[in-house]
């Protein structure tokens, strides 16, 4: 896994890649200052007239404080969400350079891409409003953020990039046979993504250190036979 995580920081400074980041960031940021001009809209229509903390929570740029904060959460996600469109081109930027004596990827279908990705999204958002429950038990709710967090993008990255390569049924398998190792990758990914800035990033990184993953089983399993 130390392999994998090494390689993937090198990964990070290729022009490739940088063209995928600032793609994503982009976007992101876009969808984010989408989001601030609703926000303020809604607060200055809903509050006009009105007068008490909100309305002068309103003045002080209410809107904007809301869309920070929920971009410092949902950054990550929504930048997710993103890498659909640029998959292949990372995962074939890995590949190239650390990989080049395997036979071109059928790649993933972008509707197929999209199908993952979406399920991702509303899984990670659904088990995270459930996790809210645990606040009251603050020891309890740190680990089992990161265990569930974990799990679910060691999951989803793993069949992002396996499934470029292998079918689905043989990607199910391979999950299951590396559960615990999957498991492992994906939590070491969440501890990374609270940090600020890095969580921005977190989603091309992650791709190139599941890319390194799952060449490092397949070649095991292929030597095994």
């Amino acid at each position: 896994m130390l392999r994998a995580f090494s390689l993937a920081v090198g990964q990070m400074f290729s022009s490739s890649i940088l063209g995928v980041l600032g793609a994503c960031a982009m976007l992101s940021i876009a969808c984010f200052a989408g989001l601030w001009f609703g926000i303020d809209w809604a607060i200055e229509t809903w509050l006009e007239g009105s007068d008490g903390f909100l309305a002068e929570l309103a003045s002080m740029g209410g809107g904007l404080i809301a869309a920070l904060v929920l971009a410092y959460f949902l950054f990550p996600i929504v930048a997710t969400a993103f890498i659909s469109l640029f998959l292949e081109r990372i995962a074939k930027t890995v590949e190239d350079q650390h990989y080049p004596h395997l036979p071109p990827a059928e790649g993933l279908p972008i509707l197929a891409s999209l199908a993952v990705t979406a399920r991702f999204v509303i899984l990670m958002i659904g088990a995270n409003v459930l996790l809210l429950v645990l606040l009251f038990f603050p020891p309890v709710y740190a680990v089992m953020w990161f265990v569930v967090n974990g799990w679910l993008m060691g999951r989803e990255y793993l069949e992002l990039v396996s499934m470029r390569r292998i079918s689905v049924r043989d990607t199910d398998r391979l999950r299951k046979r590396r559960g615990t190792e999957t498991l492992m990758t994906g939590v070491v990914l969440a501890v990374l993504l609270p940090i600020p800035l890095f969580n921005m990033v977190l989603p091309v990184f992650a791709t190139c250190v599941m890319v390194h993953r799952f060449h490092e089983w397949r070649g095991s399993e292929i030597d095994d036979q």
